[in-house]
């Protein structure tokens, strides 16, 4: 009695004690100085946070970025708008698209860009400084 007593104790500890992690998501909308058409985006995250960045545009217009970062543990995902993280699948998927491309916006509106890093380093606690630069362009390639 007393072995299965003390089975179910750690059971229920283990089971307590493996609580799912919560990132912080601060969501920064992105707006660009009058005349221009790019932004350079800098920022710092820990762990299982992201940075999201969230920017208006056109359907038909082009989404350029390069993403660059401390050990090159950033990643960026990019969703249409509607579309946030952990809800649907981005439009572009920085680890395994790369982290330079360029998107042809298909619709109108708010689109996210999320910065984060593969779970092998956020699990250890890994502090990423990126930079991200982005451009919208209105020709089609």
């Amino acid at each position: 009695m007393k072995k299965s007593l003390s089975l179910a104790i750690l059971a229920a500890s283990v089971a307590l004690g493996s609580a799912p992690v919560v990132a912080k998501s601060l969501e920064t909308p992105v707006t660009f100085k009058k005349g221009t058409y790019g932004a350079s985006l800098k920022g710092t995250f820990k762990g299982y946070d992201d940075a999201l960045y969230t920017l208006h545009a056109k359907a038909g217009q082009r989404l350029k970025f390069k993403t660059t970062s401390t050990g090159d543990l950033a990643y960026i995902n990019i969703y249409a708008p509607e579309d946030k993280p952990d809800k649907a699948e981005a439009l572009w998927i920085g680890s395994t698209a790369g982290s330079a491309g360029e998107v042809v916006l298909p619709s109108t509106g708010k689109y996210t860009l999320q910065v984060y890093q593969m779970r092998n380093s956020a699990r250890r606690g890994k502090t990423v400084n990126f930079n991200v630069d982005i451009q919208i362009l209105n020709q089609a390639p």
